[in-house]
């Protein structure tokens, strides 16, 4: 009688190679190597990414969904633009996640993980700041108010976040160079852990609004950085590098084992 050799325990089955072409697209994306209204180009991404078309297509199609591309018929697929309405209309729904997300915290009780968690955020967008990294700036200012959402204990206050997390680092892109000033970017998400951490919820809701008032009045930028000329990606048969893997939560715990509670540092700069 012959007897099937029964897989590791915990052993996890490996991306299929849509899921990793999809992750690096998106971390180019939300990197900003594509700009606003670039055309993705199926020929030249597919000699990039050393894959066929056929997996290119199905991660550009995922994108699509999570509001990073935008697909226009007999046009093509490209990088969106998005509009001061459609900054508006995101800062609406981000909001009223996270009022809800901060009225749970503070009735719980704010959990020592949770402050420590925002400290390290905090503490690295000076960093990515001291760098001049927007990428790093962006996806720590994600980090810091997704972790705020997550401590919530809400999986459908933290898939409904989900739903509009890359449109938010798209967002910040845009306006990011509207900043005066970006090193009180890091000020201002220290003011409100602080507020946080002291459990009153009346200050700390006093502050998000005002945080969110501040960056409402800011105004989208064009990006004049020319597009990057793309090479072949030495890398894909490897897998992503870690630069490569995209920051993700998920609605059933802070992290999994393939996942980072924070991005890492940022990288020095030549």
């Amino acid at each position: 009688m012959s007897h099937q050799t029964p897989a590791p325990a915990g052993k996890t089955s490996k991306r299929t190679l849509t899921e990793v072409v999809t992750g690096l697209l998106r971390d180019r994306i939300l990197g900003g190597e594509f700009s606003p209204g670039t055309q993705m180009n199926e020929v030249e991404l597919a000699a990039y990414f050393e894959v066929s078309r056929g997996p290119l297509r199905e991660a550009m199609q995922r994108l699509v969904q999570e509001g990073l591309l935008v697909s226009y018929p007999r046009q093509g697929v490209f990088v969106p633009t998005l509009t001061r309405e459609d900054l508006e209309d995101i800062f609406v729904a981000r909001q009223a996640i996270e009022r809800e997300a901060l009225r749970r915290v503070t009735a719980r009780g704010v959990s020592a993980s949770l402050v420590a968690d925002l400290e390290v955020i905090v503490a690295r967008m000076r960093d990515a700041v001291g760098h001049a990294d927007e990428s790093a700036l962006a996806a720590l200012d994600l980090a810091f108010h997704r972790r705020l959402v997550h401590a919530a204990g809400s999986s459908r206050l933290d898939r409904l976040y989900g739903l509009i997390a890359n449109e938010m680092q798209l967002c910040f892109r845009m306006i990011v160079d509207s900043y005066s000033d970006r090193s009180k970017l890091p000020v201002e998400h220290e003011q409100l852990l602080h507020v946080i951490a002291s459990g009153d919820r009346v200050a700390a809701k006093e502050l998000l609004d005002r945080h969110f008032a501040e960056v409402g009045e800011l105004r989208p930028v064009a990006s004049d950085r020319p597009r990057k000329h793309l090479r072949p990606h030495p890398h894909h048969h490897q897998g992503p590098s870690a630069h490569d893997q995209t920051f993700h939560e998920h609605a059933d715990g802070y992290r999994h084992d393939d996942d980072q509670e924070v991005p890492p540092h940022p990288r020095e700069q030549p």
